[in-house]
């Protein structure tokens, strides 16, 4: 215990308290008041094994984005991580976008306004879809989330709902050709080892590998998440994370 209490020595209390919501290690990361030798401590070995970037790494010409900024509620995309989706969104301007975790539909709601030519093909579990009788025997996680969703809630009647294609069925049965053509992935469904290997096997087969792959919860708390991004990076994958957040990206065009 002695060696955690040290590597947590000078963390700034700001930054471990944010809003109602806990941050994670992934989210402290580079935060100026956080000292690289505890962070080192801290982070696993296989996040380690992922490079940082900041955003302003790979930013071109100025792009404009549609934000709306609102109350955090738990299982929805953290403002930072928001940022830097729509940012890449709008520097990428694909003609389809998959989304992996539709949920209350704040993200697909941000990708179809920042891409206003593009459809924006979103997946999330039945909204009957019941644990105890799961046909599908991969393990899952968030259940809390699952039996609260009020599935695309927030783009529900809006004017881009036009654009938006909700799908429901599991990923791990679901057939991906329903998204065929898009080119700009954003999985965040469940976050197990076992799903998130399916969902982005799925979705390199679906465009030959040849798109934009952005991942959420890559974090020390999703080790599952962290551990197949890991072996991605490790087989020649030029898989990077982005400072302050929780997002990992690989750009394959």
């Amino acid at each position: 215990m002695n060696r955690y209490l040290k590597a947590l020595q000078g963390l700034c209390w700001s930054s471990i308290v944010h809003g109602a919501r806990e941050r994670s290690l992934g989210e402290l990361e580079n935060a100026s008041c956080v000292g690289a030798e505890a962070i080192g401590r801290i982070l696993s070995k296989q996040l380690r094994s992922i490079p940082v970037v900041s955003l302003d790494r790979i930013m071109g010409k100025p792009n404009d984005l549609h934000l709306r900024i609102g109350k955090y509620e738990d299982g929805m995309l953290p403002v930072e991580d928001l940022i830097i989706l729509i940012y890449l969104l709008a520097r990428e301007q694909p003609a389809s976008v998959l989304e992996i975790g539709t949920y209350m539909g704040h993200t697909t709601r941000a990708i179809a306004e920042n891409c206003t030519e593009s459809i924006v093909h979103t997946l999330d579990l039945p909204p009957d879809f019941d644990a105890k009788r799961d046909p599908v025997d991969i393990p899952k996680d968030d259940f809390h989330l699952i039996e609260k969703r009020k599935v695309g809630r927030e783009f529900a009647g809006l004017p881009c709902s036009k654009r938006i294609r909700q799908h429901f069925g599991d990923s791990a049965t679901w057939d991906f050709l329903n998204a065929d053509g898009a080119t700009f992935f954003f999985i965040d469904g469940a976050h197990t080892y076992e799903y998130i290997k399916n969902d982005t096997i799925k979705c390199f087969e679906l465009c030959n590998e040849r798109g934009n792959f952005l991942w959420h919860d890559v974090d020390d708390r999703h080790p599952g998440v962290v551990r197949f991004l890991a072996e991605l990076r490790h087989s020649g994958k030029d898989i990077i994370r982005f400072a302050n957040s929780q997002l990992a990206y690989l750009k394959n065009i």
